[in-house]
């Protein structure tokens, strides 16, 4: 295939088990995205060298055969998804375009931040300049991962003398022209028109802990998810489904404690509230990066509060009101007595002449 474009940024008897598609599992990480229906978690993996992680990347990617789709993996690293109109653009099938499947390679070795997003080619080599990891010019073997990169065209790159993308000008790669080890000779590597960049060796003699970017949809409508700010560490039960997707089923926050108390301060801008639990103590919880979370609290609610600790701040996570306030009863009107009828005002002093029976 030749260079993409790639501007864009059971037995009778025997108890029945679920479908494995709806089967719970579970995973533990830390939150890297969030959004209105969707909830992105990277893993934590095996301690291993910035090279190994690369390569182990690319063959995860390689080996699930993702179709290439313009945009695809560009909304979160290292996450198929739809993409936009272009090349190989169904509005249902998930995969990669070149980019994207670079950035996907990076986010799994901690080069490129999992679960945020991918802009084109070019930006993608201007971040990576910007942040110190890549210089230019092409790496020196044994130990190498350069990036090759036509702005605005097509990018690719080659770890340790083996090419990964969608196509770096060979023909070889996916069945289905998306990403995966591309072993053909790389023709375009000695094209002019390709810019080299490599990581610096300093880069490449670190040690990643990242595993797997992990992206969940959570409906829309709240509630699982809520209180999940990126940074924290939880632990998710999810159900998948035969297109590919994961749908969140569970969240707890590692770490997590429960306390319950009566509400007796709640700031202006809902940035934090503060409780007096049964016992007399005083706790004031931070809302983080969620104001709402202290949403129609008041003084005298009974209240229920997940939290997290975190360099001596108590972060609420979860808020649950479990006996609003009492109310002032009306005072009933008291009956008071009928008024009683005076007597007609008697004249006094002389009656004037003319006086009635004068």
């Amino acid at each position: 295939m030749g260079a993409v474009a790639c501007a864009f940024v059971l037995p009778v008897g025997a108890i029945a088990k679920p479908p494995a598609s709806r089967r719970i599992r579970a995973a533990t990480g830390t939150v890297t995205a969030t959004g209105w229906a969707s909830l992105t978690i990277q893993t934590a993996g095996r301690r291993m060298g910035v090279i190994n992680a690369l390569t182990a990347t690319a063959t995860s990617v390689t080996n699930q055969d993702y179709p290439y789709v313009w945009a695809g993996g560009h909304a979160e690293a290292g996450v198929a998804s739809v993409g936009s109109k272009g090349p190989g653009y169904t509005g249902h099938t998930r995969g990669y375009d070149c980019s994207g499947s670079v950035a996907a390679v990076l986010a799994g070795a901690g080069l490129w931040p999992a679960g945020g997003s991918v802009p084109n080619d070019a930006w993608v080599i201007r971040e990576l300049l910007q942040q110190g990891i890549i210089a230019r010019g092409a790496g020196t073997p044994p130990d190498e991962v350069t990036l090759y990169d036509d702005p605005g065209v097509h990018i690719f790159m080659n770890i340790d003398g083996r090419f990964f993308g969608t196509s770096d000008g060979g023909g070889g790669g996916s069945r289905k022209g998306g990403p995966g080890w591309l072993d053909d000779g790389a023709p375009d590597a000695a094209n002019r028109a390709f810019k080299q960049y490599h990581v610096l060796p300093s880069v490449l003699r670190d040690r990643t802990t990242d595993g797997h970017s992990l992206s969940f949809l959570t409906g829309g409508a709240g509630g699982i998810a809520d209180g999940a700010q990126v940074g924290d560490r939880v632990h998710v039960g999810y159900t998948g489904t035969n297109a590919g997707s994961m749908t969140l089923q569970t969240l707890t926050f590692v770490g997590s404690t429960t306390t319950s108390g009566t509400v007796t301060a709640v700031a202006t801008d809902g940035s934090s509230f503060a409780i007096q639990t049964a016992g007399g103590q005083s706790t004031t919880f931070s809302t983080g990066s969620l104001p709402s979370l202290a949403d129609g609290l008041q003084v005298g609610d009974q209240v229920q509060v997940t939290y997290t600790k975190r360099a001596g701040v108590l972060t609420a996570r979860v808020v649950s009101v479990t006996a609003p306030a009492a109310t002032a009863q009306p005072t009933a009107p008291q009956p008071t007595a009928a008024p009683q009828p005076t007597a007609a005002p008697q004249p006094t002093g002389t009656p004037p002449t003319g006086w009635p029976g004068d």
